[in-house]
Parts: C-alpha cells; sequence; structure tokens
C-alpha cells in the first residue's frame, strides 16, 4: 500500500508540539467559558462560510467545434467576470473588458452602470474570436475586441432548428408477429392472419408467464415464467400527520434479508416454427427479471445472472435457435462480489464485452470474447484480457469510444507520493496499450471533457487544498494553459480552520489508515479538547472526505470546544479487495479497532486531543457503528448520539446487509446486532430515530430501546415525529451538540426553554 502524508505529522508536530505543552499532563482542559456564545459560534458556522470562496467552480460553456469555451467567475461583492478560453492557442482571455464596456453601457442607457457588476446573458461568439456578443437588459449588444467598441445589435440570432428527414417520417412497418399474454399464458400471434398459436398451457395467477423481450430481426422473443416469492412487510405509524388529528398506519413490502424473491425461468418462442423451448439455464432467483441485451447481427443474447449471496455472478449467453446456454463470464469469489463496482459494455458489433473484476484483489477492466463459453461448469474457466492491472483500481469510467478504441477511466492508489483515495484519471486502448495519466497534482481530481475528447478541464483540491483548474490534452495529458485557482482569503477571515489530513498505522502495525481533523477556530495549543469521531464506516465506499469543503457536521460541532475527526478503517472500500474483506461477515467491526490505534497515534502527535473523553456520533450505518463503539469498546469510547442505525442486520434491506454479511442468515448476524448486545453498554448513548424512515425501518432502533430497557440500562431516546431517514434536522443536531457538552465538557447545556434557538 502507497505511505504518502508522512508530512501531515510533521506539520502537526510543527505547529502544536513545538512548546512548553507538548506533554498532555501540561495542557489545560478546555472549557467552554460563554456556553450562549460558543453555541452561537456553532450555529453560525453552518452559514457564515457561505460566499467567502471564489474561483473554485468553472461550468464550461464548450463552442460547438470542442476547441474554444467561456465560464463565468462570480465574484466578491457583487462582481462579476466573464472568461473565452482558446484551447488551440492555449489561451485564457477576458471575454470582455469590463470597464470599457461598463462606460459604453452607461452612456447607451444613460446612467451609471458598474462594468465589473454586469449581468449578461446569452453570450455567443464567433470561431476566430473577433467578437463577443451578450444580453443586457433585454437588449442584445456586440463587444469587438479590435476596435474596443461595444454596438447595440438590431437584429437577433435566430433561435436553433432543427429538420426531420423524411425517413424518420416513415412509418415503420407493422410487425408481422405480435406476443401477448392472456390468462397468464404465452401467446403468439400473426398480425396478417389473426392466428394465435398458444405457447404456454400451465401459467396461473400463481405462476403466471411474462413477457421479457423480441429480438431485433423479431424471428424470436423471450418471455418467462415467474415464480412469486414472499416479501417482508413494514409499517410506520405516523402520530403527527399533518391532514389529521389521527395517527395512520403506512404499510409496504420492504425485501428484508433471508426474503424468497421471485425467480424467472426463460423460455424462448420461435416465430418461424411457432414452438417454444425452455432455456438451457438455471432459474434466475436473485435481482429480479434479467435483463436481455440482444447482439444485433450475431443472433444471441445475454444477461446477467447474479447468484443469492453474492458469491458468483454470470454473464450467460443463449443461443436462440436451440435456447442452449453458454458461459462467458464467471465470478467467484469466497467473500463476496461487490455489485456496485458493476461495470459492463458490449462492442457494438456483439463480439466484445468490456468487464470490471476485482479477480487480481483490484477492480481493473477485461476484455471478454463473447464467441467464447463454456457449456457447463466442468469446462476450463475462460480467462480474459486485461485491459488495467496493478495494485490500484479503477473507480470509474467516464468515457468510452469504440471507433478509436479507448477509454478514459478514473482509479485510486496510482500515485505512490499521494493520499491512495486520491482520484486521477488515465486513458487506455481497449487492448491495454498506450495508458497514459491525464491529470496531475497532489489531490483528487475530476474531469469535464470537450465534445469529442479532445480537451478536459481538470479540477483537484485536496481537504487542505483549495481547487486548482487547468486545462489539458485528453490524449496527452499535457498541459495547455491554468484557468483558475480557488481565492479562500475571505474564509480565512472568518478565522475558518482547514482540516487536517492525518496517517497512522492500523490495528495490524503496518496498514496506514487515513483520516482527517479538524479544530474549532478559537483552538489555543494551551488547552486539550474531547474528542468526537463521525463515523460512517458503509462497506459501500470509503467516506473521508478527500475535496475541498466548508461545511460538515463535526466541523459546526467543533466550535462547541471539540476536536473533531472522521477515519477510514479496514472494512471500507478503495484500498483493494484484502482490505475491503475485513467487512465480510463482520459489519460489527466498523474498522473500529484501527480508529483506535489511529486516534491513539493522533494523541502522541497531537497532544491537545485528549483521548480520554471521546464520542462518536453517526447515522443509518453510521448509527449502528457508533452504538456499536459504546457496546464493545466502552474503555474508549465513553458517548454516542446514533441517529436511525440499522441495529440489526436482519431488520434492514436485504441486497446492502446480504452483500456484506452472507447470505443464508446465519448465527451471525444475530451475534453481530447491537440489540444482542444492549447488555454491554456502559457508556451514556442517545438514540435518534425518525418514525416515518423509509430506508432502515424505526423498528431497528426500537427494539434496541426494548432490550436496553430489559438490560436495565441508562440511555436516552429522541423519536421525531413525521421525520424519514435523516440526523434529526436541527432539532436533533442541537440535541446532538447538548448530549456531548454535557458528558465530554461536563457542563448543562444552555435551557432552551428560557432561550431562543439560534442563540442571538
Amino acid at each position: 500500500m502507497t505511505k504518502p502524508l508522512a508530512h501531515s505529522t510533521i506539520l502537526l508536530l510543527t505547529l502544536l508540539c513545538s512548546s512548553e505543552w507538548v506533554h498532555a499532563k501540561k495542557l489545560r482542559p478546555y472549557k467552554p467559558d460563554n456556553l450562549l456564545e460558543h453555541y452561537q459560534r456553532a450555529h453560525n458556522s453552518i452559514n457564515d462560510v457561505n460566499n467567502t470562496v471564489i474561483r473554485h467552480r468553472l461550468k464550461p460553456n464548450w463552442f460547438e467545434e470542442g476547441d474554444k469555451f467561456w465560464y463565468t467567475n462570480n465574484l466578491h461583492d457583487g462582481q462579476r467576470e466573464w472568461i473565452v478560453v482558446d484551447c488551440v492557442q492555449g489561451k485564457r482571455l477576458l471575454a470582455i473588458d469590463h470597464q470599457l464596456v461598463g462606460e459604453q453601457l452607461s452612456k447607451h442607457f444613460q446612467r451609471e452602470i458598474d462594468g465589473k457588476k454586469l449581468s449578461l446573458s446569452e453570450l455567443r461568439f464567433d470561431k476566430e474570436l473577433t467578437y463577443c456578443e451578450f444580453k443586457f437588459e433585454n437588449q442584445r449588444f456586440r463587444y469587438s475586441y479590435q476596435q474596443k467598441s461595444l454596438e447595440k445589435l438590431t437584429t437577433t440570432l435566430a433561435p436553433s432548428t432543427f429538420a426531420i428527414s423524411a425517413a424518420a417520417l416513415q412509418q415503420k412497418p407493422t410487425p408481422k408477429w405480435d406476443f401477448e399474454i392472456k390468462d397468464y399464458n404465452a401467446v403468439l400471434i400473426n398480425k396478417e392472419t389473426n392466428e394465435e398459436f398458444i405457447l404456454t398451457d400451465d401459467g396461473t395467477a400463481d405462476t403466471p408467464y411474462r413477457f421479457t423481450k423480441w429480438s431485433p430481426n423479431r424471428h424470436f422473443v423471450v418471455f418467462m415464467r415467474v415464480t412469486p416469492g414472499d416479501l417482508s412487510e413494514v409499517h410506520l405509524l405516523e402520530s403527527s400527520p399533518n391532514d389529521s388529528i389521527k395517527a395512520k398506519l403506512h404499510t409496504r413490502t420492504y425485501a428484508q434479508p433471508g426474503d424468497r424473491f421471485d425467480s424467472f425461468q426463460l423460455f424462448i418462442a420461435n416465430t418461424s416454427t411457432q414452438k417454444r423451448y425452455q432455456v438451457d439455464a438455471d432459474v434466475i432467483d436473485y435481482h429480479g427479471p434479467p435483463k436481455i441485451h440482444w447482439h444485433t447481427d450475431n443472433d444471441f443474447f445475454t444477461y446477467q445472472k447474479d447468484d443469492r449471496g453474492h458469491q458468483r455472478t454470470r454473464v450467460i449467453a443463449v443461443e436462440p435457435a436451440t435456447g442452449t446456454s453458454r458461459t462467458i463470464v464467471d465470478e467467484k469469489s469466497d467473500t463476496f462480489i461487490n455489485q456496485i463496482k458493476y461495470y459492463s459494455h458490449y462492442s457494438a458489433d456483439g463480439k466484445k464485452l468490456i468487464w470490471a473484476s476485482e479477480r487480481s484483489g483490484w477492480n481493473h477492466l477485461y476484455t471478454y470474447d463473447l464467441k467464447i463459453g463454456r457449456e457447463t461448469d466442468n469446462e476450463a474457466e475462460i480467462v480474459p484480457h486485461a485491459i488495467t492491472s496493478g495494485q490500484w483500481a479503477v473507480k470509474k469510467v467516464v468515457s468510452l469510444q469504440e471507433a478509436e478504441g479507448y477509454l478514459i477511466f478514473s482509479a485510486v492508489g496510482t500515485q505512490p507520493n499521494e493520499d491512495p483515495y486520491h482520484e486521477h484519471y488515465f486513458r487506455v486502448n481497449f487492448d491495454g496499450s498506450g495508458l497514459t495519466q491525464l491529470t496531475a497534482g497532489d489531490g483528487t481530481h475530476n474531469i469535464k471533457l470537450s465534445p469529442g475528447n479532445k480537451y478536459l478541464i481538470d479540477e483537484y483540491s485536496r481537504i487542505d487544498l483549495p481547487p486548482i483548474h487547468t486545462l489539458r490534452n485528453a490524449r496527452s495529458g499535457k498541459l495547455i494553459c491554468q484557468l483558475e485557482t480557488a481565492d479562500i482569503s475571505k474564509l480565512k477571515q472568518l478565522g475558518f480552520s482547514l482540516p487536517e489530513r492525518f496517517v497512522a498505522k492500523g490495528r495490524d502495525g503496518k496498514t496506514d489508515i487515513y483520516g482527517m481533523v479538524y479544530r474549532p477556530r478559537i483552538f489555543d495549543p494551551k488547552h486539550s479538547y474531547p474528542v468526537v469521531e463521525y463515523i460512517y464506516a458503509g462497506p459501500h465506499d470509503s467516506h473521508v472526505p478527500k475535496s475541498f469543503m466548508t461545511r460538515m457536521r463535526m466541523f459546526h460541532l467543533a466550535e462547541l470546544g471539540f476536536i473533531t475527526v472522521m477515519i477510514d478503517g479496514m472494512g471500507t472500500d478503495n484500498r483493494g479487495k484484502e482490505f475491503h474483506d475485513v467487512c465480510w461477515q463482520n459489519l460489527q467491526d466498523s474498522g473500529l479497532p484501527d480508529h483506535i490505534a489511529w486516534l491513539k497515534a493522533l494523541n502522541k502527535a497531537y497532544p491537545q486531543c485528549d483521548i480520554s473523553k471521546v464520542g462518536i456520533f453517526g447515522t443509518s450505518a453510521g448509527g449502528q457503528s457508533s452504538t456499536a463503539a459504546v457496546l464493545h469498546y466502552p474503555d474508549f469510547y465513553t458517548v454516542a448520539v446514533s441517529s436511525c442505525g440499522c441495529h440489526d442486520n436482519r431488520v434492514d434491506k436485504h441486497w446492502w446487509n446480504e452483500q456484506w454479511m452472507g447470505y443464508p442468515i446465519g448465527e451471525h448476524y444475530k451475534d453481530q446486532s447491537n440489540i444482542t448486545n444492549a447488555n454491554l453498554l456502559e457508556g451514556n448513548l442517545l438514540l435518534l430515530v425518525g418514525e416515518m424512515d423509509t430506508n432502515v425501518p424505526p423498528e431497528s432502533t426500537y427494539q434496541l430501546v426494548n432490550a436496553l430497557i430489559k438490560s436495565k440500562k441508562e440511555f436516552d431516546l429522541l423519536v421525531v415525529p413525521g421525520m424519514g431517514h435523516s440526523s434529526g434536522g436541527e432539532y436533533g443536531q442541537r440535541r446532538r451538540w447538548d448530549y456531548f457538552v454535557q458528558h465530554l465538557h461536563g457542563m448543562t447545556p444552555p435551557n432552551w426553554n428560557r432561550h431562543s434557538y439560534p442563540p442571538k
């Protein structure tokens, strides 16, 4: 694994450990001297950052040819500027002379107009960039670059129109064959003679047949027989509906782990013989009906079959003339196949499939030959051709160009001297040759491609580095010109503390764990501060922000006199399969052993972090993890606020929980439930739940409450009427703040029945 960010530790040591306060025992615990003032500062921090950062967003308006674009910069105090960029020449220019245009508009309208605060729209340029046309106060003007003159236009450009070709207007011929379901059975109909051919006679209301898809030439039709499953129902009691003084019961179907799903048996009907036959393949009993993909000129179709338990995924090809099947892709895993990373692309000629797989331990792209496949599981596995490879992971494909035979993708873990979560972009040919890095700069990147993919605008940033925009060649990655660097001077004037990156070894003493630290604006290195962790450890991704931001719940909470942190431990994604597999049948873990090791290392480098007073909060999976923290690590985590948690993985949605916890539903589900372990509570726990949560059923929290009561435990509960899946809104946030103030600072929060909120 890569080992960047050593300089972050050095930075923290330089800033914070260069004085006589280096040892925690010499630090005075911070106590807010005026709680109302701290609450006011915390609440103000939610919005006082608005409009303090400029030149951080760039929305290009490309010329039709794709070699020029323009954009607007909204600056401070209502000022604006319009920029035009010539990609061929590599020039970034002001679209107009703001002062001159302001002066000439002032003369035209007979009043003072500030050229730096113009509100222009509908900008247009000629190909040679000799003039710029724009609309101002419902009039159109043209600014000439050479003459530096402004003229009012009496005619406007006609709105764009489009013509409909005669071919498009021609009606498609009525197909000879049609397919219908009658009395739950499949029927083929000759539209010319109205003759009906009964294909099945065993369909019933309980096991009906269903249409799927015609072949492009309409020689074949795929249909299926459905065997219904048995899905759970969940019930929400809305206590305070807007239109009634009486409560309402809401009941809906909600598939939970272990539920039986509809199953589908595929059939094919041949219009030439008016016969049907069953496809020689396993019944599809998970993930709903298959998506049939016909390959136009190759007279076969494919579909993806995901086995229950997420340990096997296949792409199966079927010959419609016989119904015989062959397996093109057969992915297997002893733990899980991450369905969130599925990527597939069929070539237009029906010969190739580009497929994403973690078969090497890292997510990479492969090419399969659609003409080759296994007819039985006993045959040798088909080994695909690797497009990408290495100890780094493809994250997403952003452009695929079949005609030229290349694709553009992003990846993580590619830069040995950077944070491995930083996303960079690359170009590679379908055969794996010509791998070219398109982005540069120590940060996480995002790109916007020009029409035709000749150029790209690269935006990169870090949590401690404001956004930088550059223009690059989308074939070579070569820098063409600098565009914008964000200005955060007004943000700094607020006293805003940039988050800090920190890396330390995890539970095994060798794997680097990455996180972020946020200090309050009133931070004083003479004091120690309680630590509050914001946790979200859902295995579907990594979660510590990598790009620049000015708002997070943990930022606002810090203003009450806390140091706040967020950490990505083992079991989360984007660090390779081995790192990710820690979550397998182990969601209770939540990476917490890594978080604790990281926090202990942070305390050594950063003694102002008082890890004798550690709180934790989170929502959804974070609600589950924060409760698990105080249940299983009571000597470290002493306070938790858990919102809408999935406290038992048997109650939550099937796909997310079976993806990581596995199938069938074993004893490990029960053993890792917060409900089962409620008797372990030693610290302080506030449970928050919305009675109308449609994501995680509220009974997950209610059953935990029941278990805590039966265990005679002290805890706090906030049920918010009418609220869905949420952290509690403004009221829930205030209660969360109060809870940490009370139990970490040891102070009584303000009496909000006497004081207005937000405090003034």
